[in-house]
């Protein structure tokens, strides 16, 4: 559905917290290493992250869970 921009609802307060733990993952991701600046993540990592914030995962957790080896 097309809303016009005039239109368009503020975030509600769970998507700034999907946005602001999704910064953090991404921040800890570039600190550990697993990535580098202005990576751009593929629909598959964008879906199982989604997952690892509804389940409450911490963004320490979401990156171990995301990029580190299954042993």
């Amino acid at each position: 559905m097309f809303i016009p921009s005039d239109q368009i609802a503020l975030p509600s307060s769970r998507e700034l917290d999907l946005c602001a733990w999704a910064n953090a993952v991404y921040e800890k991701a570039f600190e550990d290493g697993f990535i580098r600046a202005l990576w751009e993540p593929d629909d598959t990592i964008v879906r199982r992250l989604q997952a690892y914030f509804h389940t409450g995962l911490s963004p320490a957790e979401a990156v171990s869970a995301c990029f580190c080896l299954n042993h």
